[in-house]
C-alpha cells in the first residue's frame, strides 16, 4: 500500500514537472511574449545605461561605495510598473487557450490529473517570471560592470537577491489574478481587458484615484485617508519594501519613510525588516492566496470542451 502511494506521488510529480516544462517552453517561444519581454528588457537596459551616464539614480549612500545599489534604485519604478505585465501576459490565456485547443481533453485522458495540470502550469509560469527577473539583474549589473569595471560586494549581492525575490512575488500577484480570471472567463480578449484594467487601476493611476476617492469620502463624512485606501494595491507593498514610499504610481500618495527600501545601505537589513515586516508578509502571502484560489477554481470548474 505504501509502495503504491509512493509510486502515485512519483508519477504525480513527474506529471507536474512535464506540464511545467511544457508551459515554460510554450511561453518562451511565443512571439508576442518574446516581443513584450524584449521591450521590457530594453527599457531596463536604457534606464541602466542612462543611470550610469547621467548619474541620476545615485541616491543610496556614496557613489563609489554603492553604485550597483544606486543603479537598481533608479530602476525600481520601471520594474514596479512593467513587471506586472509579464505576469499578466503569462496568465491571462493560460487556461483559455488549453480549453479552446482541446489539449486539456487530451491530457485528462492520460494519467495526468487536474491538480497535476494546474500545479504544473503555475510552476511553469513562476519559472518564466524568475527567468525574466534574472535577466533584468544580469542586464543591469552587466551594463554597470562592463562600463565602469566595478567590483560588487557581498552586501550588494544579498540586497539585490532579496530585491529579486520580492519582485518575483510581486509579479506572481498579477500572474495569480490573470490565471484566476483565465479560469472563469471563456474569451481571451475579455480576460486580457480585465487584467489590463486591473493593472492600470492598481499600478498606474492608483494614487490619483485614491486621493480623489479620499476627498469624496471626506466630503461625505467618512474619514479615510488616501494612504489607507492605497493598501488595496500590490504596488503599495512593493513600493514600501523596495523604495520606502507609500506609492509610486502616477501622481501617487506622497508618503516617504525614513528607510529608502531594501537597497538603502545606510540601514541594516534587520532595521529594514523591523520597519516593513507587515508589508513583507503581505507581498509573500497575497500571491500564495491568489495561486491557491486559481488552483481551487480550476479543480471545480468544467474546464473541458
Amino acid at each position: 500500500m505504501n509502495s503504491e502511494s509512493g509510486d502515485n506521488k512519483g508519477i504525480g510529480l513527474r506529471n507536474i514537472l512535464f506540464v511545467a516544462q511544457k508551459e515554460f517552453a510554450d511561453n518562451v517561444t511565443n512571439s508576442m511574449f518574446l516581443l513584450l519581454t524584449a521591450t521590457y528588457l530594453l527599457i531596463i537596459f536604457t534606464f541602466s545605461y542612462r543611470s550610469v551616464i547621467l548619474d541620476t539614480s545615485l541616491k543610496y549612500g556614496l557613489y563609489e561605495d554603492f553604485i550597483l545599489l544606486s543603479v537598481f534604485g533608479g530602476l525600481i519604478e520601471q520594474v514596479g510598473w512593467f513587471i506586472p505585465l509579464i505576469g499578466i501576459a503569462l496568465g491571462f490565456n493560460t487556461v483559455i487557450k488549453e480549453r479552446k485547443s482541446g489539449s486539456l481533453n487530451v491530457l485528462l485522458t492520460h494519467p495526468v490529473f487536474r491538480d497535476n495540470i494546474i500545479a504544473g502550469k503555475l510552476l511553469g509560469i513562476t519559472g518564466v517570471i524568475a527567468f525574466v527577473i534574472m535577466s533584468t539583474v544580469v542586464i543591469s549589473s552587466g551594463t554597470l560592470i562592463a562600463m565602469l569595471g566595478i567590483q560588487v560586494s557581498l552586501m550588494e549581492i544579498t540586497r539585490i537577491a532579496l530585491f529579486s525575490v520580492f519582485t518575483l512575488f510581486y509579479a506572481l500577484i498579477y500572474a495569480g489574478i490573470a490565471v484566476l480570471i483565465s479560469t472563469v472567463v471563456y474569451e481571451a480578449t475579455n480576460s486580457l481587458i480585465y487584467n489590463v484594467a486591473i493593472w492600470i487601476l492598481t499600478c498606474i493611476f492608483t494614487g490619483s484615484i485614491m486621493e480623489t476617492l479620499s476627498d469624496l469620502l471626506t466630503k461625505a463624512g467618512i474619514d479615510l485617508k488616501a494612504s489607507e485606501l492605497i493598501m488595496i494595491s500590490p504596488l503599495h507593498y512593493y513600493s514600501k519594501i523596495t523604495q520606502g514610499t507609500a506609492d509610486m504610481s502616477f501622481l501617487g500618495v506622497g508618503v516617504q519613510y525614513e528607510i529608502d527600501g531594501i537597497l538603502d545601505a545606510q540601514f541594516t537589513l534587520a532595521q529594514w525588516f523591523n520597519t516593513f515586516w507587515t508589508d513583507i508578509t503581505a507581498i509573500l502571502i497575497i500571491p500564495i492566496i491568489l495561486l491557491f484560489a486559481s488552483f481551487i477554481m480550476f479543480m471545480r470548474q468544467d474546464i473541458t470542451l
